[in-house]
């Protein structure tokens, strides 16, 4: 076994650096996996970016990357005891709860309590180094078997996917319901797909140019915000009433807006929006109209579900990753994802090619 790998190592904000870094040593609890495929994140050049100083990371140097896949390659103390072994093909996601405090027992771990203490939680490629690597140390927690024959490009999508189905459980959906997902990025087709796995009725999506075409061949029903006005599209099709469940993707003040004009009575909005300024919330028609309103942190025990989803729709999850680099080439694909570029959704980079 090597005892060094290449990394991106991020030493300060902006400067990532493809250098040679120690391989890190499994322990408690934990497996050491090659990582094979590493998916870029959107939030990844925030973090590159320094836009969360002293929370993302909370210090320097981190290696980045939390959407991966790969083969474990040893075990540490007890990782056998719970029927891992050598050989197994994994995705991974970024978060571990400490495992005992009130929230993880009650099995939100998305927000442990102990949330940041080094030595009893980890948040991969945020706070603890990530898989922007050759190898990643990781706790079984944050792992889950793949099927044999899945690609490993399409099993680091597994980290957002199962956001997606968090966000999309968590608005209560029911077979039949009129459902609007704001927002065309990767997130937003993910969660049509989770849409259409739990079975919901009429999907509309906003969006605009490949992502928006992208969604329809996907099932949705398009609609393109700079042409179109979204409420008028949605009431016209709804006969007034508004959709049952809005899951917010946009990401952008706007677009939060938005969800309150079509929201039904009785309906849920569902949000993994992270808008860069705060978001006054209509408090009389949340009150009046009986809408919940849901803030979904990452994807709490939805990884296993997420993975059996993909299996189920793989020929629309596949056409989402879209580049592939090896890890040499980052800036390339850093350059590709962040701009957009060459019609890009999911950019996958490979350290060990």
């Amino acid at each position: 076994m090597e005892t060094m790998m290449k990394a991106l190592r991020l030493n300060a904000p902006n400067d990532l650096e493809y250098c040679d870094v120690p391989v890190p040593e499994p322990g408690l609890n934990e497996v050491l996996c090659k990582v094979e495929s590493t998916s870029i994140c959107g939030t990844d050049p925030h973090i590159i970016g320094g836009d969360f100083p002293g929370f993302w990371p909370k210090d320097f140097p981190l290696i980045p990357g939390h959407e991966w896949a790969g083969e474990v390659t040893e075990l540490g103390q007890n990782a056998d005891l719970y029927g891992w072994k050598k050989g197994d093909r994994v995705a991974g996601i970024a978060n571990m709860g400490c495992g005992f405090c009130k929230n993880c027992m009650e099995g939100r771990w998305t927000i442990c309590l102990n949330y940041g203490k080094d030595k009893i939680h980890n948040m991969y490629g945020h706070i603890t180094p990530g898989a922007y690597a050759q190898y990643i140390r990781v706790s079984i927690k944050s792992i889950a078997k793949i099927p044999d024959d899945m690609d490993y490009n399409l099993a680091a999508c597994m980290d957002p996917l199962s956001i997606a189905l968090h966000m999309v459980e968590r608005s209560g959906i029911q077979a039949g319901d009129d459902v609007l997902v704001n927002g065309s990025g990767a997130q937003g087709l993910m969660a049509i797909i989770c849409c259409k796995s739990l079975g919901a009725g009429r999907i509309f999506v906003t969006g605009s140019g490949r992502r928006l075409e992208q969604a329809a061949k996907l099932g949705a029903i398009p609609i393109n915000y700079r042409e179109e006005n979204i409420a008028e599209v949605i009431m016209n099709a709804t006969g007034g009433l508004g959709v049952k469940r809005v899951m917010e993707c946009s990401g952008t003040a706007n677009g939060i807006r938005q969800s309150w004009d079509v929201i039904a009575r009785g309906g849920c909005i569902s949000t993994i929006s992270l808008p860069k300024e705060e978001v006054p919330v209509p408090i009389r028609k949340l009150v009046l109209d009986e809408i919940d309103f849901h803030g979904n942190r990452a994807n709490p025990n939805t990884l296993e579900k997420a993975i059996v989803l993909a299996n189920q729709h793989r020929g629309d999850l596949e056409q989402l990753v879209t580049h592939e680099f090896t890890m040499a080439d980052y800036k390339k694909a850093f350059e590709i994802f962040n701009g957009r570029l060459d019609n890009s959704l999911k950019v996958i980079v490979k350290p060990n090619k």
